[in-house]
């Protein structure tokens, strides 16, 4: 099952039309009690939860993360990738990127300049 907690009503809704096997859910309590979840479709909710300790427990359930973000600069990128969250869709973005990763996650090899960056490794 694929959970989608956006935050944005319309983009839930139209998620939710376009995937198959999906909910739209509303609260981050939800989310670690859904027995079959699959993938969590989400964005930086400010001040609702604390988002760092929240990925943590989805991703200690082995649950796909798609994380929707503004760009590149946002403090949440260095969280994600930290806890293994390769799937980032970064504004603007269709549907289709969405669903896309669903049915391909990302590999490290396509998110590794941004550990890279984050990180500050000698890659040489």
């Amino acid at each position: 099952m694929v959970l989608i907690f956006t935050g944005k009503e319309q983009l839930d809704k139209d998620l939710n039309k376009k995937i198959p096997n999906s909910r739209v859910v509303y609260y981050p309590d939800y989310v670690l009690q859904e027995e079959k979840a699959e993938t969590l479709i989400i964005t930086v909710q400010p001040n609702k939860f604390n988002f760092k300790d929240f990925l943590f427990k989805v991703r200690k359930k082995n649950i796909q993360v798609i994380l929707i973000l503004e760009n590149s600069k946002v403090k949440e990128l260095k969280d994600a990738l930290i806890l293994g969250i390769y799937d980032i869709v970064f504004d603007p973005f269709t549907l289709d990127d969405i669903c896309q990763k669903i049915e391909k996650p990302t590999q490290f090899s396509k998110i590794s300049n941004f550990i890279e960056d984050i990180i500050e490794l000698d890659t040489n």
